[in-house]
């Protein structure tokens, strides 16, 4: 690749945070979505009510540098709802990351998540957010780590780290191929990406078959209750081998599953974004506000200390990282 070209490359790879690192880290807001989950629950039925113009959150928008949607909503929602939600964004300049399965099912990985689980999977869904007019800023991998190396239970691919790499890569350019140069953000399990030598090791070799293409960051999805494995223990070495390795770290602030209401949600949320910054000192560059359980039941308004976007504001007001947020 020629010298200019290959800088233009790492420009628009460049994500939209990094400008305002002194501002602290960019937040991302990720809710149920108001579909029935896989689990067999449905929560946030004022999903939809997120992307009308008078929806109560305007402080909250105020602070999103992204908003977080899974394929399996892309895939299956009404074109009239998905145009309107795009445009909402787009609008409010908030950008899109799509979540996308991204480790190929060869012989293996049915029902496993994280799964591409057709070989056209990942470029019909492309195909579908461009024709809707999506302006869609980030692909963001379904830890693939997790699933596609060490996960050894049913339907396991159990690739090797360079396997898994090639195969992701291909992947990835399929999305890339509807929305060139678009950054990845790589998700893993904080219990489930092995040592900090293991998860360097996939570093490199990201690096080694992607290049300039490798994700920009790797985000923590931490098991907060797991007394078994104490993130306090085990995610900071993490955390420092992401940064050795020449990539950025964001985290998940969540509740827990065990949470019994949307209020005890919340507040185990506020005190897991409390303990993390009193654990981890290195600040991440994004922060996800984000649920996949039963609670909190919904996402509106933002002034009622129950609700998703109410986490976001407490984050921005409360939070030392935060730095106000934007």
């Amino acid at each position: 690749m020629r010298a200019a070209a290959r800088v233009l490359v790492l420009m628009l790879q460049i994500p939209a945070w990094a400008n305002r690192a002194a501002a602290g880290p960019a937040v991302w807001l990720a809710p149920v979505d108001d579909m029935v989950t896989p689990a067999g629950f449905q929560v946030d039925q004022d999903y939809q009510q997120l992307f009308q113009d008078d929806a109560p959150w305007r402080h909250a928008l105020s602070h999103l540098g992204a908003f977080e949607m899974v394929r399996r909503y892309v895939t299956t929602q009404p074109e009239p709802n998905l145009q309107r939600i795009f445009s909402f964004l787009h609008d409010h300049n908030v950008a899109l990351g799509v979540t996308f399965g991204m480790v190929p099912a060869r012989s293996c990985g049915d029902g496993v998540e994280g799964t591409a689980h057709r070989p056209d999977e990942n470029t019909l869904t492309a195909r579908r957010l461009k024709r809707l007019g999506a302006d869609v800023k980030y692909i963001v991998m379904d830890e693939p780590l997790t699933f596609g190396h060490f996960f050894h239970g049913k339907n396991a691919c159990a690739y090797t780290m360079e396997e898994l790499a090639a195969g992701i890569a291909g992947e990835i350019n399929k999305v890339r191929d509807v929305f060139p140069n678009i950054p990845v953000v790589d998700v893993e399990a904080g219990s489930g990406v092995g040592t900090p030598a293991e998860l360097g090791q996939w570093l490199d070799t990201l690096k080694k078959v992607l290049g300039d293409g490798a994700p920009i960051s790797v985000r923590f999805d931490i098991q907060w209750e797991l007394r078994s494995m104490p993130w306090q223990e085990i995610t900071p070495p993490l955390v420092t081998a992401v940064l050795q390795h020449g990539y950025r770290y964001g985290i998940i602030f969540d509740g827990t599953p065990g949470d019994r209401s949307s209020e005890e949600w919340i507040r185990t949320a506020e005190g897991h974004i409390k303990a993390w910054e009193a654990t981890v000192k290195a600040p991440p560059d994004h922060v996800m506000i984000q649920s996949w359980h039963r609670f909190p039941e919904t996402v509106l308004p933002e002034t009622k200390p129950v609700t998703l976007t109410y986490l976001v504001n407490w984050y921005c007001d409360n939070a030392a990282i935060a730095k106000g947020c934007k």
